[in-house]
């Protein structure tokens, strides 16, 4: 059993107190792409999203705008949108749950390459459903500057008339 480096003991008591969030080295999330390890595996799953599309988009007319986080949408509409009222719910701007891509490729069921393709799928679904093509076809992925895992052999085009 492994012994976290900031274990204590009570007083009376021989058992040693374990540090839940100390993991053994050997143990330690690590990223499946990079190989970067983790102390807690939803740091690493927070990470692992960062090579998905976007999947939170803004619902107001007009705007590209897209994210991964809540909180980035609620600050996003603050700055932008506030005269139209409070930010909307994530469960509404959400284009797709990325949490099923994350464990499938954490547990080696699937690539980061083929839960990106599937995940890109849906944002192109999503953007028709929600009016937002012309807007978001430039950059489906909805990320600033290059991904490393945009998929360049994605026929958008047969993804489009899916």
């Amino acid at each position: 059993m492994f012994l976290a480096p900031h274990s204590t003991q009570l007083e009376g008591d021989n058992a040693p107190v374990y540090d839940p969030l100390q993991l053994p080295p050997d143990t330690l999330p690590t990223c499946p792409v990079c190989g970067q390890t983790f102390k807690r595996k939803q740091e690493r799953n927070r990470h692992l999203r960062s090579y998905l599309p976007h999947c939170i988009y803004c619902p107001f007319p007009g705007c590209a705008w897209r994210c991964d986080r809540h909180d980035n949408l609620r600050n996003h509409w603050e700055k932008n949108h506030a005269d139209y009222g409070q930010a909307p719910q994530k469960r509404g701007c959400e284009i797709y749950n990325p949490d099923a891509f994350v464990k499938s490729v954490s547990r080696g069921e699937m690539s980061i390459e083929q839960a990106a393709e599937s995940a890109l799928s849906e944002v192109i679904r999503r953007a028709f459903e929600e009016d937002k093509q012309d807007l978001w076809a430039e950059n489906w992925w909805g990320r600033r500057g290059s991904t490393t895992l945009q998929l360049e052999s994605l026929n958008t085009e047969g993804a489009i008339c899916m």
